[in-house]
């Protein structure tokens, strides 16, 4: 027992110093010791540490307590703290480079928080230079998967990957296709950052899942609400980043191989990365990675979506150079996949079509099987990205990097057609260039920031079907954001001007080609306070403005959108949208029972941008298709976002997520169509054998839980009418186990994931196929991944 205390205790203080950074290499720790398991009576000791003249926190700061050999090290806001003390008496011994150490004397009876101000030692140092990382926390909301909580996604599309995270939720079109809704807002409003690039695919669709490989990542981040000041006009929404790990820099050879298959819609998936770095040249470094997956039809509880399998094929290649005043790195990535759409949502006739929606199960449903064949309809996408980026210390001014990004994006739509053609039914191609310069100062007393200009020039080409006219589009930003911090203060300010130019080429009724041109420009900016009232416990404040000009799908689009299997109109007299979003975040963090986060957020769109659905349906010469068309309005979405985690007991956490949100439109004093509704999502997480030296089996945990969505009631009910009413609400019943297998030197990570586990029925308001069948039934996934080291060490 004792064993596994001190174990315990030595992790936990490299972890502490891992956080601190190179600041505490200047800090002499005191030898770590056991802890006494008789002291754990419940009683906390926390804290700053502070300069005794001017107030500032001490950050990495040495607390250590002689009677119980425990130490502790300030963090970035100068807190520390003990937990699990005893009553008594008990001296603290504070150290820090540059300051006399010094003594304290504390008497516990109940819980204690007590500064600790400490005295310069002139004798010791004439100077001192500290060259920490600066903070870079944000007012504004983020959150991040990585690690092992990644891992556990592993086998999912993007956004199915991110629907962990509060406020983010998915548009689905069937079981294959979805994207992210960040406060219910999605396609052109949420900005996709893939390896640094700004992803141009055709994101405007709803059933256009982005086209990104989440094995590439290492981690994800999503930035919630407006952040268009940083990273440019659309950005509305949110913004979502894919991070690959960075390129090794240690010589040798090493990688991993992911092996998954899962039932239902018996997926086989299997991704491998290898990377090096050269030990003859040691800024040299490279990486190799690779992707296959395939699903066939899904299974409701009661019967089999016909058509709904998916083929994937994707691989990346990097290489870099990299000093530490210079470097470069090059980065390509091809992604591939076909993905089938249910066959019963495409429709002969307008009377077939009302049938279908009100017969509530698809026709052959008693008829269709399992297969891995994917026929009409379905869609082909292809994108590729390269992307070169540069980067150069210039001396003491600052960084400058220079990101050049060129993609092209081929989408292929097959509509079910008479007879063998194998030609698509719609192409569109999308190529673009874009570039950004970014300079990033080095602090200036207590400012730190950057300044930036961008660039995008796209060109969209079509054949078989006009439905998207022929575009091209340039847009040119300059940006400059600044931070300035003291003490438990950080301010942020930004501001940003963007132009867009459009030029389309359209024929009417097929003869006559008009050229319409459109200019768009705009400013966006951003203010934004965070404040540390001490005792693990941040507030944030932030309010910003974006736009967003709307896109040549929404001016110009007419027709059958195949794989949406609708027919949709635009408005050439759209306007920009502008939003104006506010927050406030509380964070309760690094506590031993109780963390969390908590943010209440509202933002007003002017011209907000929807798909509103029309009184009929359209019959043409593909069928009869539900018909909506491209409509503005004042429009307000106010919700939470809600994070808890509550331990219980070492290893057993609870984790809580819930996600509201309230849509308006303001012109019709109505709700808003195809918002998500209130989503409350808890599980109870056990985890043991984390540290057992010599152990074969480590890192082991199980976890169940569930998620309930409430029935959308806050549907329009005085204008657009929807074709069917929002289904009821549903609980999921989640499980994941998994666990580290070590044969010698070689690990095995093996997990497995349970969703919708009771086989309930159910359907999702924001599935654009709900109108004809259920959602996909009971699921599990078994994930193997393995480390590999191919170093002779």
């Amino acid at each position: 027992m004792k064993i596994n205390l001190f174990k315990k205790n030595i992790l936990s203080l490299l972890a502490l110093l891992a956080l601190q950074g190179h600041q505490l290499l200047a800090q002499s720790l005191p030898a770590p010791a056991e802890v006494d398991a008789v002291q754990d009576c419940g009683l906390t000791l926390s804290g700053k540490v502070l300069d005794h003249d001017t107030r500032d926190v001490l950050v990495g700061a040495t607390v250590y307590i002689p009677e119980l050999d425990r130490a502790a090290i300030s963090d970035e806001y100068g807190n520390y703290h003990f937990h699990q003390l005893c009553q008594g008496t008990y001296s603290l011994r504070v150290t820090y480079v540059g300051y006399e150490a010094e003594r304290f004397s504390v008497k516990m009876g109940n819980s204690v928080t007590r500064d600790l101000q400490l005295h310069t030692d002139a004798r010791v140092l004439r100077t001192v230079e500290v060259t920490g990382e600066h903070l870079r926390e944000q007012a504004q909301t983020q959150q991040t998967l990585a690690g092992r909580e990644l891992e556990q996604t592993r086998g999912l599309a993007l956004a199915e990957t991110l629907k962990g995270i509060a406020g983010v939720t998915t548009l689905q079109t069937g079981p294959t296709i979805s994207k992210p809704v960040i406060h219910g807002l999605h396609s052109n409003r949420v900005l996709l950052l893939n390896n640094g690039v700004r992803q141009e695919g055709q994101q405007w669709g709803a059933e256009h899942a982005p086209e990104i490989d989440p094995f590439v990542a290492s981690e994800m981040k999503v930035i919630k609400g407006a952040a268009g000041v940083r990273y440019g006009a659309d950005a509305i929404g949110g913004v979502v980043m894919v991070e690959p790990k960075a390129l090794p820099k240690s010589p040798g050879i090493s990688g991993d191989l992911h092996l998954l298959g899962s039932t239902n819609n018996r997926q086989l998936a299997t991704s491998a990365t290898v990377e090096g770095n050269l030990e003859k040249v040691p800024p040299l470094s490279w990486r190799l990675q690779g992707t296959l997956r395939k699903a066939g039809n899904s299974k409701t509880p009661d019967y089999y979506l016909e058509n709904t399998g998916l083929k994937e094929q994707n691989f990346s290649a990097a290489v870099g150079y990299n000093k530490e005043k210079y470097g470069s790195e090059l980065y390509f990535s091809h992604f591939s996949t076909n993905l089938g759409i249910l066959r019963e949502s495409h429709i002969g006739s307008v009377k077939d079509l009302m049938y279908a929606i009100e017969r509530g199960r698809p026709s052959n449903a008693d008829n269709a099987d399992f297969t891995y064949t994917i026929n009409r309809p379905y869609q082909h996408v292809e994108h590729d990205l390269l992307k070169a980026k540069g980067y150069w210390q210039l001396g003491e001014a600052g960084k400058l990097e220079f990101v050049y990004g060129w993609q092209r994006n081929l989408r292929e739509e097959y509509d079910v057609r008479r007879g063998s053609s194998s030609l698509p039914s719609l192409q569109l191609t999308l190529n673009t260039h874009t570039t950004e310069t970014v300079f990033e100062h080095k602090p200036l007393g207590r400012f730190t920031g950057s300044v930036g200009v961008s660039t995008i020039y796209q060109k969209n080409t079509y054949q078989y079907s006009d439905f998207l006219p022929y575009f091209t589009g340039t847009t040119a930003g300059i940006f400059a954001m600044e931070k300035w911090q003291k003490d438990r203060l950080q301010l942020e300010a930004g501001l940003r001007y963007d132009y867009k130019h459009l030029q389309v080429k359209k024929y009417e009724n097929d003869r006559n080609l008009v050229k319409p041109e459109y200019d768009f420009n705009n400013i966006s900016g951003i203010l934004a306070a965070m404040y540390d009232v001490g005792y693990h416990l941040t507030f944030g404040l932030s309010a910003t403005s974006a736009w967003r000009a709307p896109g040549a799908n929404e001016l110009f689009s007419e027709g059958v959108h195949h794989s949406a299997a609708t027919y949709e109109e635009g408005n050439p007299a759209l306007k920009s949208e502008q939003a104006y979003n506010f927050e406030l975040s509380v964070d309760y963090f690094n506590n031993v029972r109780l963390n969390g986060t908590l943010s209440l957020y509202h933002n007003y769109i002017r011209n907000f941008i929807y798909l509103a659905p029309q009184p009929e349906p359209v019959l043409t010469v593909r069928g009869a298709f539900p018909a909506f068309k491209y409509t503005q309005a004042n429009a307000t979405f106010t919700g939470a976002d809600l994070n808890l985690n509550y331990t219980f007991a070492p290893g057993l956490v609870l984790e809580s997520k819930t996600s509201l949100l309230y849509a308006r439109n303001f012109d019709t004093d109505d709700h808003l169509i195809f918002m998500p509704a209130n989503r409350f999502n808890n599980s109870l997480r056990y985890e043991f054998g984390q540290s057992a030296e010599g152990s074969k089996i480590t890192g082991s945990y199980v976890s169940v839980g569930g998620m309930y969505v409430e029935e959308q009631k806050r549907v329009p009910s005085k204008t657009e009418q929807d074709f069917a009413p929002a289904p009821e609400g549903y609980f999921l019943l989640q499980a994941q186990a998994g666990t580290t297998f070590h044969f010698g030197k070689q690990s095995v990570e093996v997990s497995i994931t349970g969703n919708n586990l009771l086989n309930t029925v159910y359907r999702e308001y924001l599935n654009k196929l709900r109108y004809y069948a259920d959602e996909p039934g009971r699921l599990l996934m078994l994930r193997v991944r393995i480390p590999l080291n191919f170093s002779k060490s």
